[in-house]
């Protein structure tokens, strides 16, 4: 009984082993078919407009910073590409306190608390130590526990966001969109289909931004109807900011690795462009 016990256990410890190993090898091949769909991105950068923009085949041929999806394939798994207008987002280190309660609002928080916490983002980044009336400077940072203060200067990525007291990854990322750990979660049938391992349609990183200066949100439409100044102000602008995100999966299963990269386009340099910020997730 004793050696069936121990061999039960080594039989066990082996399978686990086995199901990390391959799980470590899928995560490797998503995170370069991820990278690839950057690439193939930055590639086409610059693209003039098609003739026919209804024709399927013109928006793979040609790419524009559109946000719809664009898929590369490769012999084990592909990755899903969106390219976006990152200046089209509000400017959260020029946004006053109105622009971050709109935008704290559509993220899908109550009027009330989107009142705090617009005043907390507010004093991270204003230069003075006055806490506003809802507010937080260093010494409600310490008395939280936490191991550094507001930067009493502007944000320099969107994800610093995540310092702020109040400010969690669901609001952030978004309580719709898949993880790139594979975890799926059910599609926000409200706001239309959720990419898979793309942030939700209403979270921060996608309502704000620290490029540019808009401070106004823009105008939401129904499904499948595209803004006016969406249609007009589509195609790549030279010296414009851009995100790129880039989904990789393996066609064997999860995990996914999401790959987040902003670049700003810029004609007269070797490369075409510059790269403002990368993150893995």
């Amino acid at each position: 009984m004793l050696l069936m016990w121990f061999a039960l256990q080594i039989s066990t410890e082996i399978r686990l082993q086995g199901a990390s190993d391959v799980n470590s090898i899928r995560k490797s091949q998503a995170l370069l078919h991820s990278i690839g769909g950057v690439n193939e991105a930055l590639a086409r950068m610059g693209q003039p407009l098609p003739l026919d923009l209804k024709r399927s085949r013109d928006r793979e041929l040609y790419w524009q910073p559109d946000a719809l999806p664009r898929l590369v394939r490769y012999r084990t798994g592909q990755a899903t590409v969106v390219i976006q207008e990152e200046t089209q987002k509000v400017n959260v280190n020029k946004a006053d306190h109105n622009h971050l309660m709109e935008v704290l609002e559509r993220a899908g928080l109550e009027r009330d608390a989107a009142d705090n916490l617009a005043d907390v983002i507010g004093d991270f980044i204003d230069v003075d130590d006055t806490p506003r009336l809802g507010g937080a400077e260093k010494d409600q940072y310490g008395r939280l526990g936490l191991g550094y203060g507001p930067f009493n200067g502007p944000l320099t990525s969107v994800d610093q966001l995540l310092l702020i007291p109040g400010i969690t990854p669901q609001i952030f990322y978004g309580e719709g969109a898949n993880r790139a750990d594979g975890r799926a979660q059910e599609e926000d049938r409200e706001n239309g289909p959720q990419f898979s391992g793309f942030f939700g349609e209403h979270s921060l990183v996608e309502l704000l931004t620290v490029y540019g200066n808009n401070v106004q949100l823009v105008k939401e439409t129904e499904p499948g109807v595209e803004a006016p100044e969406k249609v007009a102000q589509r195609g790549w602008k030279p010296g414009d900011v851009y995100s790129i995100l880039s989904y990789g999966e393996c066609y064997t299963g999860p995990p996914g690795v999401l790959v987040w990269v902003i670049v700003r386009l810029q004609g007269q340099s070797q490369s075409g462009y510059e790269i403002l910020f990368r993150k893995i997730l």
